[in-house]
């Protein structure tokens, strides 16, 4: 199968500064990539699983020692739309950290990723991020008749870069990949099961696996009992996380597949991401 993750979209905004601007993206991936049985297998999906304004919210805490912080929050909200009389799906996430935390690590995100609503597949993805005085605007074009993907990368460091990479099946932003997990099939999964996903992250392609690890009874922060389907993702050593399966989430045991937790350790600490809102959900929540 993020969630980004990302969840990005978010853990990686509470973590060592120099270590997390490659790797940030694999959290949005991370919030919800993962319950996959066979990608290849299932590359062309129908949304069964969020309708038009759908809209969920999550904050992020960081912890040091005995400290845990309030460090921010995210967002992602599913929009139908049309172009050129084609049924679209437009998705939206932000991030922010916040104030109290801005002195540490002042994050200002938006994402959007643009796909078919027929079978979720990318056409469009635009990152436009004020993280830490860097500022970063890249914006990726799918073309699935030339199978090629057109970028155009840059941050204040560095200069504009346009690029083509090859579009093979089954390759996401981190955004559009997080709404197309969704809809998946992951009934016949077993435990430690494991399967990969490709994300483009940064001009990157990138590989990532997921292990299902079954079903588990958790406690939120509001202090309620719910019931999720756990997974693990592995991250390669070397970015803000210690390398191997560092990454757990929890999802909800429905029909709406949502993120109730994440949490995660990181070279510095360690992060919880907790849902906190949630509207216009396409069945009734069990949370």
């Amino acid at each position: 199968m993020t969630i980004m993750s990302l969840l990005k979209q978010f853990l990686f905004l509470f973590t060592n500064k120099n270590l997390y601007l490659k790797y940030k993206y694999y959290i949005l991936l991370f919030l919800i990539s993962f319950f996959i049985k066979d990608v290849s297998a299932q590359c062309k999906v129908k949304n069964n699983t969020f309708k038009n304004n759908e809209f969920i919210k999550y904050q992020v805490y960081y912890n040091w020692g005995f400290i845990w912080l309030k460090a921010g929050e995210v967002t992602f909200n599913a929009k139908d739309t049309t172009i050129n009389n084609i049924e679209l799906w437009k998705f939206i996430s932000t991030g922010k950290s916040y104030p109290s935390y801005d002195w540490i690590f002042k994050v200002r995100d938006n994402f959007e990723s643009i796909v078919y609503k027929k079978d979720l597949k990318p056409l469009y993805y635009h990152r436009k991020t004020l993280e830490g005085g860097l500022l970063t605007d890249n914006e990726y074009i799918f073309n699935h008749k030339k199978k090629k993907i057109y970028t155009s990368t840059y941050n204040s460091k560095s200069e504009l870069k346009k690029d083509t990479l090859k579009l093979t099946d089954c390759i996401f932003d981190v955004l559009s990949a997080t709404y197309f997990t969704r809809s998946l099939n992951f009934s016949n999964m077993k435990i430690n099961d494991s399967i990969p996903i490709t994300t483009v992250m940064d001009n990157e392609k990138i590989n990532i696996y997921v292990k299902y690890l079954g079903k588990e009874e958790i406690t939120h922060k509001n202090k309620k009992k719910y019931n999720t389907i756990k997974f693990s993702t592995t991250v390669a050593e070397g970015s803000v996380f210690k390398g191997g399966e560092q990454i757990i989430v929890w999802v909800s045991d429905d029909k709406n597949k949502i993120p109730i937790l994440i949490k995660a350790d990181i070279i510095v600490g360690s992060v919880k991401v907790y849902i906190i809102e949630k509207n216009n959900l396409k069945y009734k929540s069990s949370f």
